[in-house]
This record gives C-alpha cells, sequence and structure tokens, in this order.
C-alpha cells in the first residue's frame, strides 16, 4: 500500500521565514523597470543597513535575460541567495519582464518573492500588462498607491 501524502509548500510554512523574529533579516530589493528603478535607487540613500538594492533593466540586447542581469551589474545569484526576504519594486508601464527571471533564482535558493507595485489611484488600468506579469511571477503582490509605503515597510521588517 502507497502511503500518499501531500507535499509540503516549497517553502515550509508559506512566507514564513525560518530564524527566529529576533535575528536580523538581509532583504533584497530589486527594481524593475524606470519606475521601480527610481524607488529602489531611492532606498539606498535611506538608513536601512539589511536592504541589499539592486536595479535591473534590459540594457542587454535582445531578449536575453542572462545578458541583462549581468550587464546590471554584481552578482544578483549571491545576492539572492544570501537574502531572507526578496522584492521586487514596480510602477505602471514599467518593463518587469525581468520579473520571471528574479523568481527563478529565488526558488531555486527556496526563496519566496513578494512584488511591491506602486499605483497611483489616477493611473488605475483596466488592462495592465505590468501587473499581469508581476502577478504570474510572484508568491505575493502589495499594490499600494503611495511609494513613500516601500522604505516603511523594509524599515518595518528589519532588525
Amino acid at each position: 500500500m502507497n502511503d500518499i501524502r501531500p507535499s509540503a509548500p516549497a517553502f515550509g510554512l508559506a512566507g514564513r521565514i525560518q530564524d527566529a523574529n529576533s535575528s536580523p533579516r538581509s532583504i533584497a530589493v530589486i527594481g524593475l523597470g524606470q519606475g521601480g528603478a527610481a524607488i529602489a535607487r531611492g532606498l539606498s540613500g535611506q538608513q536601512l543597513p539589511m536592504a541589499q538594492v539592486h536595479v535591473l533593466a534590459k540594457s542587454a540586447p535582445g531578449t536575453d535575460a542572462l545578458a541583462a542581469v549581468q550587464a546590471a551589474g554584481g552578482d544578483l545569484q549571491r545576492d539572492l541567495q544570501s537574502a531572507d526576504m526578496i522584492f521586487i519594486v514596480a510602477r505602471p508601464g514599467d518593463d518587469v519582464g525581468l520579473a520571471p527571471v528574479v523568481s527563478s533564482i529565488a526558488h531555486s535558493r527556496k526563496h519566496p518573492v513578494t512584488a511591491l507595485y506602486i499605483v497611483p489611484p489616477e493611473a488605475v488600468s483596466g488592462d495592465d500588462a505590468t501587473l499581469r506579469t508581476l502577478r504570474e511571477s510572484v508568491e505575493m503582490l502589495v499594490v499600494v498607491s503611495d511609494e513613500s509605503y516601500v522604505p516603511a515597510m523594509i524599515a518595518a521588517l528589519g532588525p
């Protein structure tokens, strides 16, 4: 007789960090597209020592996602491996074509990915390709109307 048990979530308890709450967190924030990049760059100047900020843009020619990640500089794979939490930041109209690549790297290391999508009320649209791509690429999607939410949330999650 086969013992069939439901498989455990890929990340343990869904979304749960396995370290005690008193442990310092390492947070990777990846800005995608022009809007997401601007928000991520803004985080760099704030007092958020637990946050590693990355800006990814499809600056490499063609559709080679790996070349685009490498063109961003740094070692995204290494940084995502050491992160406890991974956030993608974007705005409407941003090119978020690298969101599935970021998620793939994170998932290979058993990390869930959260997208922070900053949509001012006047920018809400019925057909939003950016939102659709993010929704398909991440485990959790947070939609907010004010970009000041991003540093406040990152600070609250840190040590």
